[in-house]
């Protein structure tokens, strides 16, 4: 069998196998709704992740995150977090946060036998990870950010300009966003991170979030692991080799 052929195959067994044990919507009181959905593993390891995709869409229960199935499938329990502002409030990284932890609290009474809950986060998802580490750092165990915007005060916005061309409210709403808060990078020049308890993961073509702003002055501020795949693009989350070294640390 072809490998393409054969890797194809493989990755639909797993997807078949996780949503056998996934469940479809969560919305618990737990200060306000948490919305998302839990993947089970069929032989848990008891490690749970919060996990918080990136970009702006309203995320769907039949969306297939390649790197979610393999944290999966290799025993961790998965909440993947829906954004509030995927049902039509006006994003928030504040209370982006606070439903970061939130989430946590809700993994472990959904899952009560999870020994840790770990923070893994993927673009916009990156940065919300990297702030709810930096404020709530009791409790996650630890934080893998990948091709993750940390220094917001400094952001080239061309590059949203080339990519997103006449769509200027999108871009607006992006600037709006971001700027709220002060950025991961402000936030490791005032001591908040536990750089034994981070890892990054950039992309070294990445013209979004190029390492050499976003990825080695972190590392270099909180003296966290950091790991540049050279050829990557904004898409380090579905290299599969970035999805081990990320299994690997929170293993560790």
């Amino acid at each position: 069998m072809d490998k393409n052929v054969r890797n194809k195959e493989m990755k639909k067994f797993m997807f078949l196998m996780v949503l056998i044990f996934c469940l479809s919507i969560l919305c618990v009181g737990c200060g306000q709704p948490i919305g998302g959905f839990i993947y089970k593993p069929e032989k848990p390891n008891q490690k749970g992740i919060i996990y918080c995709h990136g970009g702006f869409a309203n995320i769907q229960k039949d969306m297939e995150f390649p790197d979610v199935l393999n944290y999966c499938h290799n025993g961790f329990t998965v909440l993947v977090l829906k954004f509030q502002d995927e049902n039509g409030n006006p994003p928030d990284p504040n209370r982006d946060r606070m439903d970061v932890k939130e989430a946590a609290t809700v993994l472990r009474k959904k899952v009560p036998n999870l020994t840790d809950v770990f923070l893994v986060g993927v673009s916009r998802g990156g940065y919300v990870a990297l702030e709810a580490f930096a404020y709530f750092p009791n409790d996650f165990k630890k934080c893998v950010a990948i091709v993750a915007p940390t220094d917001i005060e400094n952001y080239d916005w061309t590059v949203w300009r080339q990519m997103h061309g006449d769509k200027g409210v999108l871009i607006k709403e992006a600037q709006k966003y971001f700027t709220q808060i002060p950025s991961p990078m402000r936030l490791a020049e005032a001591g908040k991170y536990d750089g034994s308890r981070m890892l990054l993961l950039y992309g070294g073509k990445d013209p979004i979030c190029p390492p050499q702003q976003h990825c080695i002055p972190l590392a270099q501020k909180t003296g966290c692991k950091y790991i540049i795949y050279p050829d990557a693009l904004h898409n380090v989350q579905g290299l599969t080799e970035a999805q081990f070294a990320a299994i690997r640390f929170m293993k560790e």
